[in-house]
């Protein structure tokens, strides 16, 4: 579960929490900074489109 820190600098309204005070830009770019780097961590998956009748996807 994201804590109240993860919801302030989340990508998608950092902007406004700076701009309200809420955070300041440096711990943003701090929180940044410190995150691991996770390239190459993840699994690729390929989906083949003819394998659906009418091309929808379909869980």
């Amino acid at each position: 579960m994201a804590s109240l820190g993860d919801k302030l600098v989340d990508k998608r309204i950092v902007e406004r929490n700076i701009a309200k005070g809420l955070i300041s830009k440096e711990e943003y770019e701090q929180r940044l900074a410190s995150l691991a780097d996770r390239e190459g961590s993840y699994d690729t998956v390929e989906i083949d489109p003819a394998s659906f009748e009418d091309g929808s996807e379909t869980e």
